[in-house]
């Protein structure tokens, strides 16, 4: 019974993911903004029609992110993840896909053509595509890249990537930690079946990159891994 209502929920969701990204793809090319707006409405829904609850906590307020940065998610759990950021998400967001995810219907036209940043396995274009996205963080733009080289099976952090400090550092703009609690409940890594639940998107102190150099990329990624070990530890004691 789990399993056809898991469908029926599915059917639902992709049912809505052809007319509602079909729409974003059309309007991409004339304002950028309102395809981002048909977007998010779409993980919006999703994220209903599956009985999840997406809440949001700042630090620093709820303007944190208007004036653009780089998010750092300091933990990949999930492959809900993206779909609950981009439903309480109003800013434009723009992220770094691997070339398999901006192929995908509907979803990955879309986002290709609101400018995402698509990175394949060659070094110099990864490194082409890579400035790209600092720059448009530095212009006030956000961007969400993930400090994790792959999801977490059991829950912990995995070791991190340099790219989440040497991203920040080229754009000289703010880093906005951002630790996600409770999407493995909702999704683990290996399983289909979507279950109720609530992820909470909780955006720490912003971490300011202004006069670093590619010299502190060390640090600066030490001091991210500092903050979710710590951020990790006060959830699991809690739970």
């Amino acid at each position: 019974m789990d399993i056809i209502n898991q469908l029926i929920r599915y059917v639902l969701s992709i049912s809505l993911m052809v007319p509602m990204l079909g729409a974003a793809v059309v309007v991409a090319p004339i304002s950028l903004d309102r395809s981002w707006r048909i977007i998010r409405s779409w993980s919006q829904t999703t994220m209903k029609i599956f009985g999840v609850v997406v809440e949001v906590k700042f630090e620093n307020g709820q303007s944190q992110l208007e004036e653009g940065g780089v998010i750092v998610v300091l933990n990949q759990q999930s492959l809900i993840v993206p779909t609950a950021i981009s439903s309480r998400c109003d800013k434009r967001l723009m992220s770094i896909w691997n070339i398999e995810y901006a192929l995908i219907p509907f979803l990955g036209w879309a986002t290709s053509l609101m400018g995402w940043v698509i990175v394949r396995q060659w070094p110099k274009q990864s490194k082409r595509q890579l400035r790209k996205a600092a720059l448009y963080a530095k212009n006030g733009g956000l961007i969400l890249i993930s400090a994790e080289g792959m999801r977490s099976i059991d829950g912990e952090l995995m070791p991190y990537k340099k790219g989440a400090a040497v991203l920040p550092i080229e754009s000289q703009a703010l880093i906005h930690p951002l630790y996600i609690a409770g999407a493995r409940h909702c999704l683990p890594v290996g399983e289909w079946r979507i279950r109720p639940g609530t992820i909470v998107l909780h955006y720490l102190e912003p971490i300011p990159t202004k006069g670093l150099t590619y010299d502190d990329r060390n640090s600066l990624l030490e001091k991210l891994r500092v903050v979710a070990e710590v951020k990790h530890a006060q959830c699991k004691q809690a739970n």
